[in-house]
C-alpha cells in the first residue's frame, strides 16, 4: 500500500514537493488536530513542531530546504518507484485527467493552447496543468534527488 501523507503549516513547500512528486500529501495548518485526521486516514505526519518529535506516527523534519527534505522523506519511507511526477493537483492533492487540448482553448493563455498538446486538468479545482518550462526545471530537480 502506498504511503500517504500530511503536511503541518510549517512545510507547505514541502507539501507541493510531494504533490509534484505524485504521493498523496494533504497539508494542515490546524495545529493538534492533525493528529486526529493522521490517524483517520492513516498518514504518517511530517513536521518541524518538536513537541511531536518521537511520537507514533510522526516523522520529524530537521532539514530547512524543501528539496532536501523532499529527498530526506523519499529516503526515509522508499519513495523512489511510487513516484509519478505531475499526477497530482498541487493545489488540492487530486488525482490529474489527461483531458484534449480543445476542450482547455478557453482555459489556458493563448501561447500555452498554441505551443503545448498535451494538457491535464484536477477533477476538483478545476486546475489546467502542461508541461512547460516549470515542468522541465521540477523534472530535473526529482531527477538529481532520486540519484
Amino acid at each position: 500500500m502506498a504511503k500517504k501523507f500530511i503536511c503541518n503549516g510549517m512545510l507547505g513547500k514541502l507539501c507541493n514537493l510531494l504533490r509534484v512528486c505524485g504521493i498523496d500529501t494533504l497539508y494542515s495548518n490546524q495545529g493538534m488536530p492533525i493528529v486526529l485526521q493522521a490517524r483517520r486516514e492513516a498518514r504518517i505526519i511530517l513536521t518541524k513542531n518538536t513537541r511531536l518529535r518521537g511520537k507514533k506516527g510522526i516523522f520529524f523534519i530537521e532539514a530547512t530546504q524543501p528539496l532536501i527534505q523532499l529527498k530526506n522523506v523519499i529516503i526515509e519511507f522508499d519513495l523512489r518507484q511510487g513516484i509519478r511526477p505531475f499526477s497530482r493537483c498541487t493545489i488540492c492533492n487530486e488525482k490529474l485527467v489527461t483531458i484534449a487540448k480543445e476542450s482547455v482553448r478557453d482555459k489556458v493563455p493563448y501561447f500555452t493552447f498554441k505551443n503545448f498538446n498535451e494538457f491535464a486538468m484536477c477533477p476538483t479545482c478545476q486546475r489546467v496543468y502542461w508541461k512547460g518550462s516549470h515542468y522541465r526545471r521540477m523534472l530535473d530537480e526529482i531527477k538529481e534527488i532520486l540519484m
